[in-house]
């Protein structure tokens, strides 16, 4: 029984994703970079980079070219690209992946179709952070460098 089984076996919320933060629908195509700290799940067609610090979901709809880092990556839709998850990766029984999968736990569910190199690594695995931390400390304009506003007089 591989993650996704568990996932949807009765349960009103899925112990994994615990709800779902960013989500590309069904009928939507979006191309471009998503980052977020939460969860993502793509329902319909993306062009480009994810990253997510918590789950990625590629539905049995979605279709994504381009790569994807996260947490847990579940794959149930197509990928052409390299997939990275932190913890797991499932490519489920309806997902089709084309690229490199990386993860600390890689399941492969029967039926399902990959082609591309697999890595399982233990520790710490190279996931770039979805939210770049700031360069340096605030710097503060002294007085008489900050310019004042100025209004006209009605």
């Amino acid at each position: 029984m591989g993650v996704l089984d568990k996932m949807f076996s009765g349960a009103k919320h899925s112990p994994i994703l615990g709800g779902v933060d960013s989500i590309v629908g069904e009928h939507a195509r979006f191309k471009g970079e998503l980052v977020s700290r939460g969860s993502i799940n793509v329902a319909g067609e993306f062009e480009g980079k994810i990253r997510a610090e918590g789950e990625v979901l590629v539905s049995p709809t979605g279709k994504v070219v381009g790569e994807i880092s996260g947490g847990n990556v579940i794959i149930s839709g197509r990928v052409d690209g390299d997939i990275i998850a932190k913890e797991t990766l499932e490519v489920a029984k309806s997902g089709r992946v084309h690229g490199d999968l990386t993860g600390g736990r890689i399941v492969i569910d029967e039926g399902s179709v990959y082609h591309g190199r697999v890595k399982v690594e233990s520790g710490p695995l190279p996931v770039e952070p979805a939210v770049e931390p700031l360069l340096g400390e605030p710097t503060a304009l002294a007085e008489e460098d900050t310019p004042r506003p100025t209004f006209p007089n009605f």
